[in-house]
């Protein structure tokens, strides 16, 4: 009788084991050291992968790993997804392989209105355009100010619903293009205040936390130059000028702005703009190879830099879609980060006449002058809340 409890028991205990063991259901996954996408990375798992859950908190799991690993892993990783990336590992030093044999067929033609390959590049972020800015102890830290004596952040993610979109999964062609927009960009050199490059990625890390990526790790560098721009790349890295955090006037305003650069990374927009373009650079890689048989003069590559620029103009239309959808994607992720949605209005109004003074060929931004009113009248009139935070005074604390 005995033995027989002993038996049902241990059929028991061995079914809650079961019970709390999950799969791997992405290409890759990363556990961390601790919940939070600005945690490091101890392990990489790959799909199939059996794990046990030990423990829940809220969108992580603690899991034990077959490989003796254990560590906290995105709730994402556990659910079915057809692609999926991990950009833990793009921040590991992957970029630079195969650079220099895919660089000049894909990266150099970019996503912006001009041909960005002209300049010289900043080598050091090319080479590894994902810098780990971000250090945990002082992001959290970070994060309770922000909602000291406010509503949580956990009630402002339960006010709006997200559904995760689909998985993505990033090709080496992709990297390449994100790191050589990257390096071109910061060509300039970038900005060493620590403070403030620190305070401007923990509001990015806070940002990507609200959106449905929360497992996204973010990398900001803030770019030494009065022009005004600010670009976001696939792989997570985010170029913002001085200039342009100089037309900031309050750090809802910059919630806003890096919700928009985020949402451009999120909605996919670079990847669905590589898959446009690939016919076209697919014939650019062929005419690139008979030239090289038969020899290319000055007269060509000018014929060919009009073509690029009766290309980009033909694809206006494309990109203010995409602009559109990235700034109520932003005022999204925004709110949920409990910030005034009405900070990407006033900075749109803002930088409105600095737009149309801008010359549209000369301009590496995204922020196209003819398209800025039909942006602004599409932006959601709905009124501030007073639950919101502004926090404008933290703001100038660090930008000026």
């Amino acid at each position: 009788m005995k033995m027989r409890l002993c038996m049902v028991v241990c059929m028991v205990l061995l079914t809650a084991v079961s019970a709390l063991g999950e799969t791997i259901e992405v290409s890759s996954a990363s556990v961390r050291s601790k919940p939070g996408a600005f945690y490091p990375v101890v392990a990489t798992l790959k799909k199939g992968t059996f794990v046990d859950v030990l423990e829940n908190k809220g969108r992580w799991c603690k899991v034990k790993a077959p490989v003796n690993v254990t560590g906290w892993l995105s709730a994402n990783a556990l659910k079915p997804q057809e692609k999926a990336i991990d950009y833990g590992l793009l921040s590991v030093d992957t970029s630079g392989k195969r650079m220099a044999t895919i660089m000049v067929t894909a990266a150099v033609k970019g996503f912006f209105e001009n041909p960005v390959g002209r300049g010289q590049l900043n080598k050091q972020i090319f080479e590894s355009p994902f810098v780990r800015y971000i250090v945990p102890e002082e992001y959290e830290k970070f994060k309770k100010e922000t909602f000291s004596g406010r509503r949580t952040h956990e009630s402002f993610l339960a006010s709006t619903n997200l559904a995760c979109a689909q998985g993505f999964q990033l090709s080496e062609r992709m990297i390449a293009t994100s790191a050589f927009i990257a390096g071109r960009l910061a060509e300039p050199g970038l900005v060493q205040d620590r403070r403030l490059v620190t305070y401007v990625n923990n509001l990015a890390q806070l940002i990507a936390e609200s959106s449905e990526f929360y497992d996204l790790p973010v990398s900001v560098h803030v770019v030494n130059t009065d022009r005004i721009f600010a670009n976001a790349t696939p792989i997570g890295v985010i170029l913002i000028s001085k200039g342009m955090l100089d037309m900031v006037r309050s750090e809802n305003e910059l919630a806003c702005l890096l919700g928009h650069e985020i949402s451009h990374i999120t909605l996919q927009h670079g990847m669905t703009e590589a898959s446009l373009r690939r016919s076209k650079i697919d014939a650019d890689d062929a005419f690139s190879e008979m030239g090289d048989e038969l020899g290319v003069g000055a007269l060509e590559m000018e014929m060919d830099d009009l073509a690029l620029a009766m290309f980009e103009r033909a694809i206006r239309g494309r990109k203010e879609a995409y602009e559109m959808e990235a700034d109520g994607q932003g005022i999204l992720y925004a709110r949920r980060a409990g910030y005034d949605p009405s900070g990407m209005s006033s900075l749109l109004n803002r930088l409105k006449p600095k737009a149309d003074e801008a010359a549209w060929e000369e301009d590496p931004s995204h922020w196209l002058p003819s398209t800025m009113d039909r942006r602004i009248e599409k932006l959601p009139t709905r009124a501030s809340s007073k639950a919101y935070l502004r926090l404008g005074s933290r703001y100038h604390r660090y930008v000026n």
